[in-house]
């Protein structure tokens, strides 16, 4: 019984009290009086405790109810959540996958370009041959830093695959060179760039590996 309950007793009792009067020729019927509102208060109470009791089964039923849609609901957001994040990678990762290839495109552009002679067709047509190669140098040049930057804000840089041992899960070897003077295992050319993106591979670097 709570104290509420209690207190709500106490005071119909006390009221009782007060208007309670005892004399020798009623205190018979008087105490018969008293036992009879003392069990009806009984059953009063018994009463109200089991619809307290009733209420609260309820309230608790509720309340579980309320928190099980809650916990299935958070489950369902956090789940559209990293779906949603899952795709939106999915997407930059086919995206940037692209841009490498623009890259790998625009530097074997320029490398051309740099390797190129200008014909001996004339000393007077040199000139402008020069200047003409050298304008496409710079504008490819350009295009390809501008492109750095891009790839860099998004954290792609390039593997360092030159030079060092071959790493099969970042490295793909594609042809064998054969130099005595380096070590097995060792990239001596790189044919196609590899990038990691973040802390994860984006695309595999294509070497060229020493085999003595």
């Amino acid at each position: 019984m709570d104290e509420k309950t209690k207190e709500h007793l106490i005071d119909q009792f006390s009221a009782y009290l007060d208007t309670y009067s005892v004399n020798e020729e009623t205190e018979q019927t008087d105490l018969f009086s008293l036992f009879t509102e003392l069990a009806a208060l009984r059953v009063e109470v018994k009463l109200e405790s089991r619809q307290v009791k009733s209420a609260l089964d309820l309230f608790k039923t509720t309340f579980d109810t309320l928190q099980s849609s809650s916990e299935q609901l958070s489950r369902e957001l956090e789940h559209c959540h990293s779906d949603q994040a899952r795709q939106i990678r999915e997407n930059t990762r086919t995206l940037l996958l692209a841009f490498l290839d623009i890259y790998d495109r625009l530097e074997a552009g320029l490398a051309t370009l740099k390797s190129y002679s200008p014909s001996s067709l004339g000393l007077l047509f040199s000139k402008r041959e020069f200047r003409l190669i050298r304008g496409l140098q710079e504008g490819q040049a350009m295009t390809l830093r501008r492109l750095d930057q891009l790839l860099a804000r998004y954290q792609v840089r390039p593997l360092e695959a030159l030079n060092n041992p071959l790493d099969p899960h970042c490295m793909q070897a594609v042809d064998v060179d054969s130099q005595p003077g380096i070590e097995n295992g060792i990239v001596t050319g790189e044919l196609r760039k590899g990038f990691m993106w973040e802390n994860e591979v984006l695309r595999l670097a294509e070497v060229k590996v020493n085999k003595r």
